[in-house]
């Protein structure tokens, strides 16, 4: 009993040195490829050049106000012929990968569509914000 022991500890000892051991040091921990965000930088002056417009046409950096986010798109359609018999801004339906997207106005400056939200407020829309985005320039 006592040869069987021994070869079992002297196999234990022995027999790691030329195993397939795996330590931790063995890994390499690469960084993950992240997709890089890239928000908007737009200028808060109300006095916007549109002079530098963009290449799609009348499309310029302003300000719209986004109402609602749904992946129902009826559920935005009925919500906007509600607010165009209330309103006078322009009201879009976007869809932006899931979701589509109800937002309001065309606004240069942040702080003409901030004014305009606290309108949206009292209409009941109180999670609406103002957001960055292309615009459609008044001819």
């Amino acid at each position: 009993m006592r040869k069987i022991i021994i070869l079992l500890l002297l196999n234990m000892v022995y027999g790691q040195v030329d195993s397939d051991f795996i330590s931790p040091g063995d890994f390499i921990d690469r960084k993950p490829a992240l997709p890089e965000v890239v928000l908007p930088d737009f200028v808060e002056d109300e006095d916007l050049d549109y002079s530098d417009s963009l290449s799609a046409g009348n499309l310029v950096q302003g300000y719209r106000i986004q109402v609602m986010i749904s992946e129902n798109q009826e559920d935005l359609v009925l919500a906007k012929e509600k607010l165009e018999s209330v309103i006078k801004e322009k009201i879009y339906i976007q869809f932006e990968l899931p979701n589509y997207k109800l937002r309001i106005g065309n606004f240069s400056s942040r702080k003409k569509a901030e004014l305009y939200r606290t309108k949206i407020v009292r209409l009941g829309y109180r999670s609406s914000w103002v957001i960055p985005t292309l615009i459609e320039l008044d001819s």
